[in-house]
C-alpha cells in the first residue's frame, strides 16, 4: 500500500504544519539575507533544515500530495504547501552542496590587473569595459571561475533528479508540473510560438544595436551583450542620487509612501560581497520585508529598484490574517508579475520624462534600448526552458553543455559559454519569470485601460493594486488574469508592447541619425 493510501492524510494537522512553516521561513530568509546582502560569506541553511526536519519528512510530503490529489476547494493552498515540502525534502538532502556552492561563489576571487575582484562583481565589471579585447579577457576569467564550481552543481543536479524519482515522479519536470500547477511542456510549446513571432523584430534590433559598437551579429558574445546592456552612455540620466527619489515619487503618485511603512527595511548601500542580483527577503510578510539592492550605477539600478519595490509593496500589503501558504507561498509568477509591472515603467517614455526629466526624443531612444533588453531576457528564458525540458529528463553531461550553448546562442544571437549550463534555479524558476512577463503585460493593459496611459499618476491605480496585493499569493497567475477579465495567460501582449517601443525594428539599421546623451545613433 502506498503512503498516500495508508490513512496518513487523516492524521495530518495542516494548521500545525503551517505554523511550523512560518517559523522555518523566517529563519531561512534571515540566513539568506545575511549571506546575499554581503553581511556574512558563509551560507548555513543546513542547520536550519535540520532543526525543522519534520517539515520535510517523507510522511509530510506524501500527506500533502494526497491532499492535492484529492483536489477540492483548497487545492491551491495544499499545492503551495506541497511545493514547499517537496522543495525542502530535496534541499535537506542536497543542502550541504547548496551551501558549498554559495560559499564558493561568495569567497571566489578573480585577479584582474592586480585587483582582487569578488566573483559576484566580475559580471558587472565586464559590462563596464568598452575595449573588446580587454572585455573578452576578463570574460575568460569569469568562465574559468564558473567552471570551477560546476562539479558541485553536477552533484547537486544528479541528486535532485534521483530524489524526484524516489518521490514517485516520472522526472523533475513532472515534479514541477504537479507541485507548481502549470505544465512546463505546454509552456514550452507556447514559447516556441513566441520565439517565432518575436524573431524578426528581435534580430533587427540586435543588429542595429551591435552596429553601434561595430560588431557584426554573428560575431557577438554574451560579454558584448552585457556591455550593451550596461548602457553607460545613459548614466547622466540615471544618477544614483535620483534613484530612490524616483521610486518614492512613483509610489506617491498612487498615494503610497515608501518610507515609514510598517515592516519595511530598505537595504540599498553598496557592499563588496553583496549579491549583484537585487532581491527582497520576506522574513515575515507583512511584518518584516527587506528590499536589498547593490548599487552599481546606471539604468539597471533603477530597473532593480523598481522591480524589488513591486515585491516589497506586494508583501507589505498582504492581509496579515491569511495563512502563510496564501501570504508567502504559491505561484511565484504572481509576485514576479507585480514586480515586473513596476520594473517596466522604465520602458514608458512618459515615466522617463516625468521622473527623470528626459526630453521626449531621449526618452523614446532609451525606451527602445530598455524594451529590447526585456526581449533579450524573455528569449533567453524561453531558451532556458526548452533546454531544461531536456536537461531534467536525463542524458549525457557533455551533450547538455553543447545543447545549452547551442540553443541559447541560436535564440539570442550571441555566443553563449557552455560553462554556464548549470546556472539554473530550482523549481524551473525561469518558467515562472516567463509567466510573469505575460501576467505583467496583461496587468499593465488593465491598468492603462482603467486608469489611463500614465496609470502610475493615478491614486485609483494604487487602490487597484492594493486590492490585488491584499490577496497575497492566494491566486495563481492564470486565476489573476481571469480575475482581470482575460481568458488566459498570453505572450502576445508582451510582443505588442515591446514592438511598440522598438525603433525601426523592421528595417534593421534604418532611420535617420540623431544625437542623444547616449551618443550618436541610428533610430
Amino acid at each position: 500500500m502506498s503512503p498516500r493510501s495508508s490513512g496518513r492524510t487523516a492524521a495530518f494537522d495542516r494548521a500545525a504544519y503551517e505554523r511550523s512553516v512560518e517559523a522555518f521561513l523566517a529563519e531561512s530568509e534571515e540566513e539568506q539575507y545575511q549571506h546575499r546582502a554581503g553581511l556574512r560569506d558563509e551560507l548555513a541553511l543546513g542547520p536550519i533544515y535540520a532543526r525543522h526536519a519534520d517539515l520535510f519528512s517523507r510522511g509530510a510530503v506524501d500527506a500533502l500530495r494526497s491532499l492535492v490529489d484529492a483536489s477540492g476547494p483548497e487545492a491551491d493552498r495544499n499545492r503551495a504547501l506541497l511545493a514547499f515540502a517537496t522543495d525542502g525534502f530535496i534541499e535537506r538532502e542536497v543542502g550541504a552542496l547548496t551551501d558549498a556552492i554559495g560559499t564558493a561563489e561568495a569567497s571566489a576571487v578573480v585577479i584582474w590587473r592586480g585587483e582582487r575582484l569578488p566573483f559576484r562583481a566580475v559580471g558587472p565589471r565586464i559590462g563596464e569595459i568598452s575595449g573588446r579585447a580587454e572585455r573578452n579577457a576578463l570574460f575568460a576569467s569569469y568562465r574559468e571561475a564558473v567552471e570551477a564550481v560546476n562539479p558541485l552543481r553536477v552533484q547537486r543536479l544528479a541528486r535532485t533528479h534521483e530524489l524526484a524519482t524516489n518521490l514517485g515522479y516520472a522526472d523533475y519536470v513532472d515534479l514541477v508540473r504537479v507541485t507548481r500547477g502549470f505544465d512546463p511542456d505546454l509552456l514550452g510549446a507556447e514559447m516556441r510560438a513566441f520565439l517565432a513571432e518575436s524573431e524578426t523584430p528581435y534580430f533587427a534590433a540586435l543588429r542595429r544595436l551591435l552596429a553601434r559598437i561595430e560588431i557584426e551579429q554573428g560575431d557577438a558574445t554574451l560579454a558584448d551583450l552585457w556591455y550593451l546592456g550596461r548602457g553607460s552612455g545613459w548614466d547622466n540620466w540615471f544618477d544614483g542620487r535620483g534613484l530612490m527619489p524616483a521610486v518614492e515619487a512613483t509610489l506617491r503618485g498612487m498615494e503610497i509612501e515608501l518610507h515609514g511603512q510598517a515592516g519595511a527595511v530598505l537595504d540599498v548601500e553598496a557592499r563588496p560581497n553583496k549579491s549583484a542580483r537585487a532581491f527582497v527577503a520576506v522574513v515575515n510578510a507583512p511584518r518584516d520585508v527587506r528590499l536589498v539592492i547593490q548599487p552599481r550605477g546606471g539604468w539597471n539600478d533603477y530597473s532593480s529598484a523598481l522591480h524589488e519595490t513591486g515585491h516589497l509593496e506586494h508583501f507589505l500589503h498582504v492581509d496579515a490574517s491569511l495563512p502563510v501558504s496564501l501570504r508567502e507561498l504559491g505561484d511565484a509568477a504572481v509576485t514576479e508579475g507585480y514586480a515586473m509591472t513596476f520594473d517596466r515603467l522604465r520602458t514608458e517614455p512618459a515615466w522617463l520624462e516625468e521622473m527623470l526629466g528626459m526630453p521626449a526624443e531621449h526618452a523614446q531612444a532609451f525606451a527602445d534600448l530598455s524594451a529590447f533588453f526585456d526581449l533579450v531576457t524573455m528569449r533567453r528564458l524561453a531558451a532556458w526552458l526548452l533546454y531544461e525540458l531536456r536537461l531534467h529528463r536525463g542524458g549525457d553531461d557533455a551533450l547538455h553543455r553543447a545543447d545549452y550553448a547551442g540553443l541559447t546562442g541560436l535564440l539570442t544571437g550571441v555566443r553563449e559559454p557552455e560553462e554556464r549550463y548549470l546556472g539554473i534555479d530550482s523549481g524551473m524558476y525561469g518558467a515562472s519569470y516567463l509567466r510573469c512577463f505575460m501576467l505583467d503585460a496583461q496587468l499593465t493593459d488593465h491598468l492603462k485601460a482603467h486608469h489611463g496611459e500614465a496609470w502610475w499618476r493615478n491614486p485609483r491605480a494604487g487602490a487597484t493594486l492594493r486590492g490585488l496585493w491584499r490577496r497575497g499569493m492566494a491566486m495563481s497567475a492564470e486565476q489573476l488574469v481571469a480575475h482581470l477579465g482575460y481568458d488566459s495567460l498570453d505572450w502576445r501582449p508582451v510582443v505588442r508592447q515591446v514592438r511598440a517601443r522598438l525603433i525601426g525594428e523592421m528595417s534593421g539599421y534604418g532611420g535617420p541619425n540623431i544625437t542623444t546623451r547616449a551618443g550618436t545613433r541610428k533610430v
